[in-house]
């Protein structure tokens, strides 16, 4: 098992924040970051898995979009880049995709992480023709079933990349009746299964709060905060009667409190990464993102 090793060589990084083009005048300016973290998918365009088959064509199925591996390439060399992506679809019914394997370890060589992750979540989907993808990240049932299909998958990306992988709890807008575990116990049993971490994030666990009138503190109580290797911090917005994982703008002041209360019991924490969404720039602005990283940073300060 490839186990995130707390006394190996990785360091604690700090705080850190999700890349985005807007952000990339902030991420430059000296000592404002510990780390960026990645959506790898962001940084390529794919062509889709028709087309790995199709031996018609010589056209790549992944390309680098420039400007944004430019970035990588000035940050490799100034800050850690940790991997968090959104295409592995981990609980779907259907089959991984081999090639998107690929990718992911390639790309985790050519960048040398010190870990990837991804949701306990699915987006591949089938049609009356071909897999797609819903275009949003899909709850799945917690169930003993699902629970062995995801740990086999996880335990099957660590091997082929031979890095540490974290599993990350989902914002979650519906329920499914009759399951037969409970979020933590589910992500207690893949960590302890697989040897892979959780990237614990707090914003998700504040919407089902809200969603689900789910007992936030209870929930921290059951899971096993030991593995937990990245927290994640973000904002987000009512629509209608949902509150949505839009990472939109600032954290709200439950998401500082449920950190405050999950920082000293987390042993093995490596980072806290804020997430925005581009288009929420304009309401954050460089200053607003300074005072975001900024209180995390002190949250990083007392306890880490």
């Amino acid at each position: 098992m490839v186990r995130y090793d707390p006394g190996g060589s990785a360091a604690r990084l700090g705080v850190g924040m999700i890349y985005t083009i807007s952000a990339d005048r902030f991420a430059r300016t000296p000592g404002a970051l510990d780390y960026w973290a990645i959506t790898p998918d962001m940084f390529w365009t794919d062509a889709g898995p028709n087309l790995s088959g199709n031996t018609a064509t010589l056209e790549p199925r992944f390309r680098d979009l420039e400007r944004w591996v430019d970035a990588l390439n000035w940050a490799s060399g100034r800050l850690p880049i940790v991997a968090h992506h959104i295409g592995l679809s981990l609980a779907s019914a259907l089959e991984p995709d081999p090639a998107y394997i690929e990718q992911l370890s390639a790309w985790n060589t050519r960048w040398d992480y010190p870990w990837i992750s991804d949701h306990l979540s699915f987006a591949q989907v089938e049609g009356p023709d071909q897999a797609g993808s819903a275009g949003i990240a899909l709850p799945a049932p917690y169930d003993h079933n699902v629970l062995s299909l995801v740990a086999d998958r996880v335990a099957n990306v660590m091997a082929r990349t031979g890095t540490p992988f974290l599993l990350e709890n989902p914002a979650r807008y519906i329920s499914y009746p009759d399951e037969e575990l409970t979020e933590p116990e589910f992500l207690n049993s893949v960590c302890q299964r697989t040897g892979c971490g959780l990237l614990l994030d707090l914003h998700n666990l504040y919407c089902n709060s809200i969603n689900l009138d789910l007992d936030a503190y209870a929930w921290l109580a059951e899971v096993d905060l030991n593995n937990v290797v990245e927290i994640h911090i973000a904002g987000g917005t009512m629509i209608g009667d949902i509150y949505a994982d839009s990472h939109a703008g600032a954290c709200p002041e439950e998401v500082w409190a449920l950190l405050d209360h999950v920082m000293p019991h987390t042993p093995n924490l490596r980072g806290i990464t804020f997430e925005f969404h581009d288009s929420y720039f304009t309401k954050l602005g460089d200053s607003g993102l300074a005072e975001q990283i900024a209180r995390a940073r002190a949250a990083w300060d007392r306890y880490a």
